[in-house]
């Protein structure tokens, strides 16, 4: 039962990421809602999205280094997702490989084409390894989003969610979003396939310190 209920989430996160953080299509009457480019940046905001207090940490990174963004809105959505006590129930581990967290997305991605909500390209080097990967939603896809599964409130999170980290986040390349995530020691010196350890410590002292406030 418990891994049913995993690869349900797992395809209904990453077709939530690719729907939200999609470029839409500008051409009139196309088959397809928009395309997304890059299995890097999905495995990136998917770390994002599975670990609540990584993504604090990161809000208040930024914060730091960018006068422009609301520090009581910063303030007030991490302490938020502390009162919810999403580090401890939202999280969904992910293992440290070559490059950084990482989980496999290629069974959900077949299964949402085969479903009909995804077309998937991606060319091959002479060495047979895969690259410039391209993901592109369906209407069909939109719409089954927009008319059905948003009105789901079990679903609402995950979009209210990657709407947080696409307006902070959604300008930074997969690249950028993992170099970012290896300033942390808690990821970098984690071995090969071993669990991304938290930072729910750091977040707690680096928000006392600038908001000189305690987090519940």
């Amino acid at each position: 039962m418990e891994d049913f209920l995993r690869k349900y989430r797992d395809r209904l996160r990453i077709i939530i990421i690719l729907y939200v953080f999609c470029e839409q299509s500008k051409i009139a009457d196309s088959e397809y809602f928009g395309v997304f480019r890059s299995e890097i940046k999905i495995q990136a905001l998917d770390f994002l999205l599975r670990y609540p207090d990584f993504l604090s940490m990161e809000l208040i990174d930024l914060m730091d280094n960018d006068s422009t963004i609301n520090q009581d809105e910063v303030s007030e959505v991490i302490s938020k997702i502390y009162l919810d006590k999403e580090p401890e129930l939202r999280v969904e581990e992910m293992e440290k490989f070559f490059h950084g967290a990482y989980e496999s997305i290629d069974e959900v991605i077949a299964f949402h084409v085969s479903i009909g909500f995804l077309k998937h390209e991606s060319k091959k080097r002479t060495d047979g390894r895969t690259y410039d990967k391209n993901y592109y939603i369906t209407m069909h896809c939109a719409e089954r989003i927009e008319n059905h599964l948003k009105s789901i409130s079990a679903v609402q999170w995950y979009f209210e969610r990657c709407e947080l980290i696409k307006k902070y986040f959604g300008s930074f390349t997969g690249t950028q979003l993992k170099s970012r995530q290896y300033n942390y020691s808690e990821y970098s010196n984690i071995s090969y396939k071993r669990h991304i350890q938290n930072v729910n410590s750091k977040v707690r002292a680096a928000y006392h310190e600038r908001f000189n406030k305690q987090l519940l």
